[in-house]
């Protein structure tokens, strides 16, 4: 398999490369195409300091805005991708995905539109969010070429946004379920995400469901499996599972891999994950 230039590591989590400081997972579901260029970022690589150190991709938690700009040139110069070739979303926690055919939505600023998702079939374009908890999920057509990227916190997940996703795909694109291909991100995992009786409320289809939620120690009280859920609305979307991937790693246990919003007591950065199609 042809392989960019850089360090590569084969683990049980995936694809583990390193171009300069920059490094990222790959999913190996996905790294077999050569048209497409996909990643999960971590955190390190940057030069945001402090709560935010040091590859943090959002300027919205009060981060320096210059240190920020810094890290999306790194990040660019790693990839070797054009800075304004990355589309984002002005991620709202809902199930919301937008179609991106023009040149709409651009590295998180006032032109990006209020969601949780793309979809493209547009090569040379980045499509990606930004997590530091929530699940990340890169989605790909690979006979009609088309890529995707979905947030899904809790909220997303109780409005099924994975499955969502693969509605617009079918829908609007023509995708064949059996064509389609998701790898799912780090993010927090069961073991350290404790949430109240709102979240399980939200949620009815799983609230039996011994994968999804299993009680906590206080009354009220439940650890939430996130990637299963949406591991389980793929399947249900008609997803084989043998064409999805999850990486298995849990951001706040790994703090010092990703950033992690219940990790780091609320005051933390945001790690990219993105998938593009190769312009010819």
């Amino acid at each position: 398999m042809k392989r960019r230039d850089g360090n590569q590591k084969e683990g049980r989590h995936g694809l583990l490369f390193r171009r300069g400081n920059v490094a990222w997972l790959e999913s190996p579901i996905l790294a077999g195409y050569e048209f497409i260029t996909h990643a999960f970022c971590m955190r390190e690589g940057g030069v945001s300091r402090g709560a935010f150190a040091t590859l943090n991709l959002s300027s919205n938690e009060g981060d320096d805005s210059d240190a920020v700009e810094r890290n999306w040139s790194l990040l660019a110069e790693a990839f070797d991708i054009p800075e304004h070739s990355f589309r984002t979303v002005r991620q709202v926690h809902g199930d919301r995905i937008v179609t991106l055919d023009g040149d709409s939505a651009k590295n998180g600023g006032e032109e990006s539109p209020a969601a949780d998702g793309i979809i493209t079939a547009l090569p040379g374009r980045a499509v990606a969010v930004r997590t530091a908890d929530c699940v990340p999920l890169l989605y790909a057509d690979i006979r009609q070429r088309v890529v995707g990227v979905v947030h899904a916190g809790w909220k997303g997940t109780a409005q099924a946004i994975a499955a969502k996703a693969v509605e617009v795909l079918t829908e609007n694109y023509g995708c064949r379920r059996s064509d389609i291909r998701v790898a799912i991100g780090p993010a927090i995992g069961p073991c350290c995400y404790e949430v109240d009786e709102a979240v399980h409320a939200a949620m009815p289809q799983y609230q039996s469901d011994r994968r999804v939620f299993l009680r906590g120690v206080k009354e009220g009280r439940w650890m939430l499996d996130l990637v299963e859920a949406n591991r389980l609305q793929l399947t249900a979307a008609g997803i084989g599972e043998d064409h999805i991937d999850a990486a298995g790693l849990c951001t706040s246990c790994n703090g010092d891999l990703f950033f992690s919003h219940r990790g780091d007591g609320g005051r933390t950065g945001r790690q990219l994950s993105f998938i593009m199609l190769r312009a010819a």
